[in-house]
């Protein structure tokens, strides 16, 4: 596969997921794909990374991701995201807040035969926390 349609598959993870159709967005990634999340100690199964999505989407409701840069080499593609979002649902037993979020995501996802194989995903987490209230944020000099 080319790197071109490489990140054309990721882009379509991206725009299903976008419009709330977890099936099609989990239809990219191979059956026994590998995920890795930042602060995960284990990487997550399939399974696993589904039900985060799943949490995430109820979590924020007309959340979108926007593309700032997509970078396709080899059988990588290396995406960097701001993921915007309304907290209006349990996030992990945080009580909905009705806040806006804004945050950075950086994604690489390793593929074979048209199919997502292994993904490392980081998403600004202390912003997010900052962004709902739940820590403070650093003082401005």
């Amino acid at each position: 596969m080319s790197t071109e349609s490489n990140k054309a598959v990721v882009q379509r993870f991206r725009e299903a997921l976008d419009a709330g159709d977890l099936d099609g967005a989990f239809a990219v990634f191979a059956p026994n794909a590998v995920v890795h999340m930042g602060s995960a100690p284990e990487p997550l199964s399939m399974e696993g990374f589904k039900q985060m999505g799943q949490l995430l989407l109820g979590a924020f409701t007309g959340s979108t991701s926007t593309v700032e840069d997509m970078i396709a080499e080899g059988d990588k593609v290396v995406s960097r995201l701001t993921f915007r979002g309304a907290h209006t649902g349990d996030l992990m037993g945080i009580p909905p807040t009705g806040k806006s979020v804004a945050m950075s995501e950086i994604i690489i996802d390793r593929l074979a035969d048209g199919q997502i194989i292994e993904s490392w995903r980081l998403f600004d987490q202390m912003a997010m926390m900052q962004q709902l209230g739940l820590i403070p944020a650093p003082e401005q000099s």
